[in-house]
């Protein structure tokens, strides 16, 4: 994967208390889960980071043409 998609900012939203929280895409590629400021996790599926590699992919592809 390219480098660029790896550094694209991507929020998950904590399922306890609502708080949208920024990672890396590749960050998120090598975790399982975040912490969120409520203490409890924010658990990283594998169709979220599909979703965001695709979007992130897009704009880099719009970038380019």
């Amino acid at each position: 994967m390219n480098r660029k998609v790896d550094t694209q900012l991507i929020g998950l939203r904590c399922e306890h208390c609502g708080t949208l929280k920024a990672a890396l895409l590749g960050w998120l590629k090598e975790h399982d889960e975040m912490a969120c400021d409520c203490g409890q996790p924010i658990v990283v599926r594998p169709n979220d980071l599909v979703d965001a590699v695709k979007r992130a992919d897009a704009v880099e592809r719009r970038a380019l043409s």
